[in-house]
C-alpha cells in the first residue's frame, strides 16, 4: 500500500535582502519591509509586467492594498499573473498567483523582478 506524503511549503530568500517567500497551493508569499508601500510595489509590479511585454489586464490600488491582474505575450487571457500587495502589521504582505494552473518558477521570477525594483 502506498501512502501520499504531504510535504511542507519550502520558504526560500528571494532578491539581494533574501526575503523569504513561500510557495503554496499557487501562491508564491512573501512580506516585505515597512519602506516597500502598497504603491512601491504595484508601481514595481508594473515596471516588471511592462519589461516583460505583459499586458496588464486590470488594477486596483488604494493605500492599504494593490492588485494587478496581467497576462503574457501573445495570450487570450490564460495563463495570468495576479500580484497583490496588502499592508500587513510588520510590513506589506505581497502574492504571486500564476493562475489557472500554477507556475513556482514564473511566480519566483516576478517577486525577484519586484523586488529588484525596489532595490530589495
Amino acid at each position: 500500500m502506498l501512502t501520499a506524503c504531504a510535504s511542507k511549503p519550502l520558504a526560500l530568500p528571494q532578491g539581494r535582502s533574501m526575503v523569504m517567500a513561500t510557495y503554496s497551493v499557487g501562491e508564491l508569499t512573501a512580506t516585505l519591509p515597512e519602506q516597500a508601500r502598497v504603491q512601491a510595489v504595484m508601481a514595481a509590479a508594473d515596471q516588471t509586467f511592462a519589461a516583460r511585454a505583459y499586458s496588464v489586464a486590470s488594477r486596483e490600488e488604494t493605500e492599504e492594498m494593490g492588485k494587478i491582474v496581467a497576462r503574457p505575450p501573445r495570450s487570450s487571457g490564460f495563463p495570468r499573473v495576479i500580484v497583490t500587495a496588502q499592508r500587513a502589521a510588520s510590513g506589506t504582505r505581497v502574492t504571486v498567483e500564476h493562475s489557472p494552473w500554477g507556475d513556482e518558477a514564473s511566480c519566483r521570477s516576478t517577486l525577484d523582478g519586484i523586488l529588484e525594483r525596489l532595490g530589495l
